[in-house]
């Protein structure tokens, strides 16, 4: 068996964090957070994804709690997996969608694929590391 090293904790701890924090802000404050930048008014997508992540972020703190990399495997390349759906799904509603939306709209969906793109970046990279 093998142990969780110190980079595989760091990933899931920062996973965790964005996770919950994107949760909060799609479940709850979708008001203040997404509509006044894209005008969008359907609020049942953007809350569904937000409950995901809220799932996530407690997988995530599950995760913590193991002690050995055999435990986590599957779950922690579902949490970073996840991203091979998302980044490119965003950049093609961003493109799709550029001419309505809002340059803060715009950079948002910048910031966001920036943190998702490190955090995927991340995970990979710890998953290497805990493999090796």
């Amino acid at each position: 068996m093998t142990e969780i090293k110190k980079i595989t904790k760091i990933s899931l701890i920062a996973l965790s964090i964005v996770y919950f924090i994107f949760g909060i802000l799609l479940v709850f404050l979708l008001d203040f957070f997404i509509t006044p930048l894209t005008g969008w008014t359907n609020p049942l997508s953007p809350r569904n994804f937000g409950g995901i992540l809220f799932l996530g972020s407690f997988f995530a703190v599950i995760l913590l709690r193991k002690k050995e990399w055999e435990e986590i495997k599957l779950t922690y390349t579902f949490l970073f997996s996840f991203f091979i759906a998302t980044i490119p799904i965003e950049l093609i509603v961003t493109i799709v969608y550029s001419s309505t939306l809002s340059a803060a709209a715009i950079g948002q969906t910048i910031l966001n694929e920036i943190i998702m793109c490190s955090l995927f970046a991340l995970g990979v990279y710890s998953y290497i590391k805990q493999k090796g």
